[in-house]
């Protein structure tokens, strides 16, 4: 009957996903740890990263075998001694041995490296390793199989997924020949970009002897540099085997999704250094007319240039993402055909940009990756940095001088990881194959540079490495073992100035916190060294081949190490907590101090309370038995050494005992403690309480005060309308007159008599109007009847001028009344006011 085994990091370890293949396979791919290919020739041998975690997904490669399992619910079900299940993604494209894994950012996609080849898997969705175990066929292609075959020369040494990779497709490949490669996965057959680190072979020196060091043209690894608002995040490093460290840029990939914060702050670090340079005086950056000067002016103007093409490209996408928003959706028309919309549809399957990104692509390209109209100069590759002062020469094993650079990294660490505000800086660490890792500081970060003559000299780019450690190898590992060991730096997912180094021989942790918070802080005297902690250990027979970081719920915050043997080594780590108080936690519970030496913000309790120890050192009784056929000396000197033990076995209760009412007793101190504490948290409480009553009392009175002055403000307000009374001067008290003249005239008074009033004559002019007008009627139709009797020329004209004459008059009579009509209306409106 099958039962099931609780959840937890040491249950992983016995997961049937961790059971290598059965060694009759032909499939079996572990040969190539013990004979690594590139160690041969010297050159470094292939990295080595076969394990990854997917949220609440573990992925691991085998061989030419790809497990994958889920690490939620509530345990694995043991049948047949097999702990859990897996699933294997089966590919037809997975042909060669897996030296690394890793997933993109979006979790949807999986890189699968060999020493030549490259494969990108379609994962199944989260949560579908959980289901019963088997194999799943998964959509899977190449990347650029004809550049990355199996008869290639060129191995490829490091693979990373762009952190802005337009929804995690933008994949980067740097070959052992120093090519950087960025491949967009929806178009897997030909790189988008490539960037040469190396001279092309038809430059390189020919002959069989030569003085240069094969190292030097062998690209190792590659790492994106950081930065808060400069160039930092748009440079590339790539390391040498021989340690020499190449830069360039600025890069972009194809298609970026750019946090929009991140350009504001570029374009107005940018423009403020153009400004300083015009407002700097002469002898600061060369003199007036120097060639330095007008090289360093020249090297300002480009990348001015570059910043402006950029956001003119993230105004434009945005604006384009206004309209596709307020556009209105397609009707339809005549025979199943839509209307066109003015928003083109040539991005219309891609996803739009998440919260706070803009969407762009470098310049010198289109949108679908074809050269851009325009001249676009080529970028410098910047290099070898300079190490001032350089590191030290350490190392395991005699061949300290042949060991070769193997993996580079930069960490953008901060004295205060919990301040997002704090000032940070760019540690650059490298990690050699005899185990020494030089951790520098890039102070100033490298500046873009193009191939231009108004920038022709380029400078030194110095890179200063302020401690060279040395990680500890077994004493008895042959020199051979360690030429082919290529060591890995993985980041921390929570501390951002702790790297761990993947080597042959374990993993251990380095943590560059002492002094970059020194350095940030300022200060004098020597900075303390970084800090050191071994993590797992193994054997040159059983070298690790993989080593991943996680932090989510399910599994906590800890590292997992995989052997080649299948083993896998499991550390749970602890989160950095900031000291409270200068005082250390006791190392013993027997010198606990009391609790009136404890602050009272502090915990008693700091140290976990180890009850394995105590009971294993009581449980086993002690095994003095002796057969009873006889009694002897033998019996007698048994039954004093039972005795004995049986002593020792009291006196260890005896010793627990006390350990435990100690611990009893700290915790009785630690509860009234807390009582304390939180009396003193009721205290604060009621009084808190008691201001706000108060506080709310005095807030009520204000509100009544206040409204009783706003009532008083409107009386004293009504009051000053009441009394005011504007004066009248000469000149309105004429006006008033003449309008009372007017009135009078117009409509008669005491002083004008009515028939002379010019209301009373418009009246008269009315009538006689009226009489008048019927009869030039009359006339005119008795003149248009009969012609024998029409008036003739002489007799109308008198008419229709003693008629036009009195039309004309009672036109100006109407025109006049009507004027004063208006005036006397005002007047009364006027004198109504007052």
């Amino acid at each position: 009957m099958a039962s099931t085994l609780p959840f937890s990091l040491e249950a992983l370890r016995s997961h049937a996903i961790f059971v290598p293949p059965a060694s009759s396979s032909t499939d079996d791919g572990w040969e190539v740890v013990d004979k690594p290919s590139g160690s041969a020739d010297g050159l470094p041998a292939p990295r080595n990263a076969r394990i990854a975690v997917r949220d609440k997904d573990l992925i691991v490669a085998f061989g030419k075998e790809i497990r994958m399992t889920a690490l939620a619910g509530e345990g694995w079900e043991v049948n047949a001694g097999s702990v859990g299940t897996y699933k294997a993604l089966k590919s037809p494209h997975l042909t060669f041995t897996i030296h690394q894994i890793i997933v993109n950012p979006t979790g949807r996609l999986l890189a699968v490296v060999g020493h030549h080849q490259l494969v990108v898997l379609v994962l199944p969705r989260a949560g579908f390793g959980s289901t019963t175990g088997g194999e799943v066929v998964v959509r899977s292609f190449h990347i650029d199989e004809y550049q990355h075959s199996p008869s290639s020369t060129a191995a490829l040494t490091k693979v990373l997924w762009h952190p802005w990779g337009e929804s995690g497709n933008s994949l980067w490949v740097l070959a052992s020949d120093g090519k950087l490669f960025e491949y967009d996965v929806l178009r897997p057959q030909d790189p988008v970009q490539t960037f040469n680190f190396l001279p092309d072979k038809s430059t390189r020196v020919k002959a069989k002897f030569s003085a240069i060091d094969p190292l030097s043209q062998y690209a190792s690894s590659f790492a994106f540099s950081a930065g808060d608002f400069d160039f930092g995040p748009l440079m590339v490093y790539v390391l040498m085997a021989n340690g020499d460290i190449y830069t360039m840029g600025p890069t972009l990939p194809l298609h970026a999704d750019v946090p929009a914060t991140y350009l504001q702050s570029l374009s107005a670090w940018v423009t403020e250094r153009t400004k300083r340079l015009e407002k700097t005086e002469a002898g600061h950056v060369g003199d007036e007319g120097s060639a330095e000067r007008a090289a360093y002016a020249g090297r300002l103007a480009l990348q001015q240039q570059w910043v402006d093409a950029v956001l003119r490209q993230a105004r434009n996408n945005r604006d384009d993402g206004d309209a596709e928003q307020n556009a209105t959706p397609a009707r339809r028309r005549g025979f199943g055909l839509r209307e066109s919309t003015t928003v083109s549809t040539a991005r219309a399957d891609r996803p739009p940009p998440g919260p706070g990104m803009v969407r762009v692509h470098p310049p010198h390209l289109t949108e679908s990756g074809s050269p851009a109209p325009g001249v676009h100069r080529p970028l410098v590759r910047q290099g070898p940095l300079v190490f001032d002062p350089s590191a030290q020469e350490v190392g395991n094993g005699d061949g300290v001088d042949e060991q070769s650079a193997a993996d580079l990294i930069v960490l953008r660490a901060s004295g205060d990881n919990e301040d997002e505000n704090a000032p940070r800086v760019n540690v650059v660490a490298i990690a050699w194959s005899a185990g020494r890792v030089d951790l520098g500081v890039a102070i100033d970060t490298p500046e873009p540079r193009w191939v231009t003559s108004r920038d022709p000299a380029p400078s030194d780019v110095t890179l200063p490495i302020l401690e060279s450690i040395l990680i500890g190898y077994p004493a008895t590992v042959e020199p051979e073992t360690i030429e082919s060991n290529t060591p890995s730096l993985v980041p921390d997912p929570v501390h951002t100035d702790v790297v761990y180094v993947q080597s042959s021989f374990g993993v251990d942790a380095i943590s560059v916190a002492p002094w970059v918070k020194k350095l940030l802080g300022g200060g004098d005297g020597d900075l303390p060294p970084s800090e050191i902690a071994p993590l797992i250990a193994t054997t040159p027979l059983r070298p690790i081949v993989g080593t991943v970081t996680f932090c989510n719920i399910t599994l906590g915050y800890g590292i997992l190490g995989l052997a080649s043997s299948g083993q896998l080594a499991t550390v749970e780590l602890d989160f950095r907590v900031q000291d409270r108080g200068d005082g250390a936690p006791p190392s013993e519970v027997a010198e606990e101090p009391a609790p009136s030496d404890v602050p009272d913000a502090q915990s008693l309790l700091v140290k976990p309370f180890d009850t394995k120890a105590l009971v294993a050192s009581i449980r086993s009784p002690p095994n003095s038995g002796k057969p009873l056929a006889n009694i002897g000396p033998d019996h007698l000197r048994a039954l004093a050494e039972a005795s004995s033990q049986v002593r020792a076995q009291a006196e260890a209760v005896r010793t627990a005992s006390g350990v435990v009412e100690r611990r009893v007793d700290l915790q009785v101190a630690e509860y009234a403690r807390q009582l304390s504490v939180l009396r003193d948290a009721a205290a604060r409480a009621k009084e808190t309480r008691e201001t706000a009553t108060a506080s709310t009392e005095r807030y009520e009175q204000m509100v009544v005060e206040q409204v009783a002055l706003a009532d008083r403000l409107d009386a004293v307000l009504s009051a000053m309308l009441a009394e005011y009374r504007p004066q009248i001067g000469q000149v309105e008290r004429k006006w008033f007159d003449e309008l009372d003249r007017l009135q009078q005239r117009v409509s008669g008074g005491t002083a004008v008599r009515r028939n002379q009033t010019l209301v009373h004559r418009a009246q008269v002019l009315k009538e006689q109007l009226g009489v008048v007008r019927p009869l030039a009627e009359a006339a005119q139709k008795e003149q248009g009847a009969t012609d024998s009797h029409a008036y003739g020329q002489k007799q109308l004209r008198p008419l229709e001028q003693a008629l036009g004459s009195r039309g004309d008059e009672l036109a100006r009579m109407m025109r006049k009344l009507e004027s004063l009509n208006l005036k006397v209306d005002s007047a009364a409106a006027a004198q109504e006011e007052q």
